[in-house]
């Protein structure tokens, strides 16, 4: 009787794990990340957990630092000079699953999405493309 408890204890636990998991993952549409999306700041703890620190935007009064995912695949960095001038960093983007890779020219770069909710964005950057680790960062959607 007790193997049989058992038996039905676990099964019941990898159930819910199973369905738990599945409950809380998402499904990414690129329509979704399309769009300008204002840089927030660094998570600061693990794993995308944690307090936000603030970005300090290159020129605040002139704008915020953002970010620009067109529907055709092209996307655009933006940063404003001290003359309020914007200087815009070009690149071409792909989203499969969670994974958003970033390329101009031989060098790319992946992001993991974390989550894509509302109008929240919370990716892991790799600090090197050899490292386990990453800096999670969020951005919220201009309207």
């Amino acid at each position: 009787m007790k193997n049989n408890n058992f038996k039905t204890t676990f099964l019941f636990i990898t159930a819910l794990l199973l369905w738990s998991h599945a409950a809380t993952s998402q499904t990414i549409d690129e329509a979704m990340l399309t769009g300008a999306w204002e840089l927030e700041g660094n998570i600061m703890g693990d794993d995308g957990e944690g307090w936000v620190m603030p970005h300090k935007h290159s020129a605040p009064d002139c704008g915020k630092d953002h970010t620009f995912f067109a529907e055709d695949h092209t996307a655009k960095e933006v940063k404003y000079t001290a003359n309020c001038a914007p200087s815009e960093n070009t690149f071409t983007w792909q989203l499969d699953g969670d994974t958003l890779t970033l390329t101009k020219g031989e060098r790319s770069i992946q992001w993991h999405v974390l989550s894509l909710k509302d109008d929240t964005l919370k990716v892991g950057v790799q600090l090197r493309p050899d490292s386990d680790h990453r800096l999670y960062v969020v951005y919220k959607k201009r309207t």
